[in-house]
């Protein structure tokens, strides 16, 4: 990401097997001027579309057929350490807690969430980018 901290700069794409989440993520961003590049349904698609559009953030659910989360996390931090990758999970037990901040999840978001939320974490990746630039 750039060091401009206007969300209208922001980039992201959203992977999570449920459509409805991925829609009404989109929806939210897109009100809110930041552009989704890409929406996939399990941990390969999120590889994938990291590695061809690069955003600024990736929001990552958990629980997926065949391709995880955990595998998508994994993957994505291994082709790029900086990767700002948040984790949406309804999983709230220590394991997969410390499971994903082991692989380098930024940030974890717990289903349910509140919407605002999202621009909560969007908000403070944002800022630690440019403190960090």
């Amino acid at each position: 990401m750039n060091s401009q901290s206007s969300s209208s700069q922001i980039t992201a794409i959203i992977i999570d097997d449920d459509k409805g989440i991925t829609t009404v993520f989109r929806e939210y961003l897109q009100i809110h001027g930041i552009t989704t590049l890409g929406i996939g349904h399990d941990g390969k698609s999120a590889v994938e579309l990291y590695q061809k559009t690069k955003p600024d953030i990736v929001f990552l659910d958990v629980i997926m057929q065949d391709y995880d989360g955990f595998y998508g996390l994994e993957k994505i931090k291994q082709f790029d350490p900086n990767a700002q990758v948040i984790m949406v999970t309804a999983d709230i037990t220590r394991d997969t807690h410390d499971r994903l901040v082991s692989l380098g999840a930024n940030m974890i978001i717990h289903k349910p969430f509140e919407i605002e939320e999202i621009l909560m974490v969007i908000n403070r990746i944002t800022q630690l980018e440019v403190i960090h630039n």
